[in-house]
């Protein structure tokens, strides 16, 4: 099986629906092709993080019983009315529906997008900063956040986002014909409003999102490492802080990603020897 075909499957792979017949061809892609099991990775992880907590428990018995006891209450329709007879159920179910679901995101997301600092609970900060790096970047490489500047200089780049952020966004001229700004969009990482650059390095997919200073300050990271190197589902993220601005550098090539922001001849204090990898 090559990368086309698996990758068509990946959906059916995830929901356990691929025909028996290419159920082990797709498995035994899948060991072997590193990107593939990436793509089917992400696609996990995105289905655990946004979909399972937001799809709704049943209604409640008493609920239902509610429910059937007024379709069973309603009066009989004219005949012309009665041929869709399911057309008012479809409604009141769909209505039900939309009131447990309304009830889980006011129960259980409020605290996320409310007064509560999202970024301070559970799993420590920079892990969850590396976290909804790497979330953005697979959406970017995927094309599934399209750019809103493409194939652009970066100090047209730069100028493109002063008019539209806040805070000082300063890219440094590309050097080598093996590196490559794609495109630039203003994005989020959780509640942090960020410029995000889309580059390639030696062909190798590369994100660069850049944060305000004082929000970064807010997760309360210590200074210590300047550069903060994480592992995350595969992904090397590194997060620093520098000229007024900070920084969350995405790839799967580890400190050669450094090229899009830094110099060659430049040596980086990259923590090589205290990496922390993903514990999910």
């Amino acid at each position: 099986m090559v990368c086309s075909d698996a990758r068509s499957r990946v959906f059916q792979y995830l929901d356990q629906e691929p025909p028996e017949e290419q159920w082990s061809a797709l498995e035994s892609h899948l060991t072997t092709c590193r990107d593939c099991r990436r793509l089917v990775d992400g696609e996990r992880r995105f289905r655990e993080l946004y979909m399972a907590p937001l799809r709704p428990d049943p209604a409640p018995q008493h609920v239902r019983d509610q429910i059937a006891r007024l379709l069973d209450a309603l009066p009989d329709r004219p005949a012309a009315v009665a041929r869709s007879p399911w057309t008012l159920r479809r409604r009141l179910v769909a209505g039900l529906a939309l009131f447990a679901l309304g009830t889980l995101l006011g129960a259980g997301l409020g605290g996320f997008f409310g007064g509560e600092r999202p970024w301070h609970r559970g799993n420590a900060p920079l892990m969850r900063l590396a976290d909804a790096s790497v979330e953005q970047h697979q959406k970017l490489a995927r094309g599934i956040l399209p750019p809103d500047i493409q194939h652009v200089a970066p100090k047209a780049a730069e100028q493109w986002f002063k008019a539209r952020l806040n805070f000082n966004v300063s890219l440094p001229e590309l050097r080598g014909e093996d590196l490559t700004l794609l495109g630039g969009r203003v994005s989020h990482l959780r509640d942090l409003e960020v410029a995000a650059l889309h580059y390639q390095v030696d062909g190798k997919d590369v994100s660069l999102f850049i944060m305000p200073l004082d929000k970064y300050a807010s997760l309360g990271l210590s200074d210590s490492p300047k550069f903060k190197l994480v592992t995350r589902q595969g992904y090397d993220v590194i997060v620093w802080a520098s000229h007024g601005a900070a920084y969350s550098l995405v790839s799967e090539i580890g400190g050669r990603s450094c090229l899009v922001c830094h110099s060659r001849e430049e040596k980086l204090d990259l923590p090589t020897d205290s990496r922390a990898h993903d514990k999910l």
